[in-house]
């Protein structure tokens, strides 16, 4: 696969990066040896940059399990959700052991709040970790994720990060009126989360040539098979971009989806009561809003009874909706599901 340089990190990545979600037994993976098969693949055609995060559960345990033979082969970039000093330095530690290495390219703040940026950012606090991991050499280049582009577009101007990661696809394009050409004037890394927007659009082909329009480096895809992983990389390998009509017909296809949908990040997980939110709740609501119950497919109606004893164990305590960078309003959802299938 063609490769590409990241930003001033000069690091020559490949354009399609591997995600690291799907590499968790819990946020969406299978088994650990179906994962290993899915890295392997990938390092095997070439990908060389993998990303993962300390909140994606058993993901780096995973990865480390693959790279501890074939660290060479393999750009690492992961995640520290903590915002304080002491714990960043704990989650460096841990992802260090995890990922069975010493040294970890490119690791990122993750998914950080505006609310958090002050804080984050001050004297003594969590960024002061990042910089003396930099300093020390345990660290290559400092990250920074956010579902929020009005922070990316804050801190990419401190000249403290060598990439951003942000999301972006068809439907998610708030990205592209002024962080895109900012990162590219600041030479900084430009990376994209969600191209298929979780898993919301099912046209592989068309979500990957919609990136061939703009100014991004990176794409990260997570794919839980081999299968998967051959199809998305096949259609990542073409370089040319929609016409203005597939654009137009594209988003005409996207539409109905609106932009409240589950993008199966996991970030609401755990549930205090063990709920799949993300499965149990949003993608079966995606998939029954709207439509009577008498109405509804036979396998549906089925599904939904099943779900119904779970839906009825969440105590509302909303502490999944404080986590969705979303703000998708699960309390409300689940009470729907409730009332539809009661």
């Amino acid at each position: 696969m063609k490769k590409i340089r990241l930003g001033r990190t000069n690091l020559e990545v490949t354009r399609w990066g591997l995600g690291g979600i799907p590499l968790s037994t819990i946020m969406g993976g299978t088994t650990e040896e179906v994962i290993a098969e899915v890295i392997t693949a990938a390092l095997d055609y070439g990908i060389n940059y993998i990303d993962t995060s300390r909140v994606y559960m058993d993901s780096e345990t995973n990865l480390g399990a693959v790279l501890k033979d074939r660290r060479k082969d393999c750009i690492i970039a992961s995640k520290s959700y903590s915002r304080t000093y002491d714990e960043v330095r704990s989650d460096l530690d841990e992802s260090l052991t995890q990922l069975q290495t010493d040294h970890i390219e490119i690791l990122q703040v993750h998914a950080l709040y505006p609310h958090e940026v002050a804080a984050f950012m001050a004297r003594g606090g969590g960024m002061d970790a990042f910089r003396k991991a930099k300093q020390e050499g345990v660290i290559d280049f400092i990250g920074l994720t956010s579902h929020h582009i009005s922070v990316l577009v804050e801190l990419a101007k401190t000249g403290e990060f060598d990439t951003v990661m942000y999301p972006f696809n068809v439907i998610e394009r708030a990205a592209e009126h002024e962080l895109l050409a900012l990162a590219r004037s600041l030479d900084i890394g430009s990376i994209v989360m969600k191209p298929l927007a979780g898993g919301a659009i099912r046209s592989t082909q068309k979500a990957f040539k919609f990136f061939n329009a703009y100014p991004v480096d990176l794409i990260l895809n997570g794919v839980a098979s081999v299968a998967q992983f051959k199809e998305n990389i096949a259609c990542a390998e073409i370089e040319e971009a929609l016409s203005p009509e597939e654009l137009a017909a594209f988003e005409q296809e996207v539409a109905p989806l609106g932009t409240e949908f589950c993008r199966r990040c996991g970030y609401c997980m755990p549930c205090p009561n063990d709920i799949r939110v993300p499965d149990m709740v949003h993608i079966f609501y995606q998939a029954v809003q709207g439509i009577p119950v008498e109405e509804l497919p036979p396998d549906r109606l089925e599904v939904g009874k099943g779900l119904l004893m779970w839906m009825q164990a969440c105590e509302g305590c909303g502490k999944c909706e404080e986590r969705c960078p979303y703000n998708l309003p699960t309390r409300k959802r689940v009470q729907e599901l409730i009332e539809k299938f009661s």
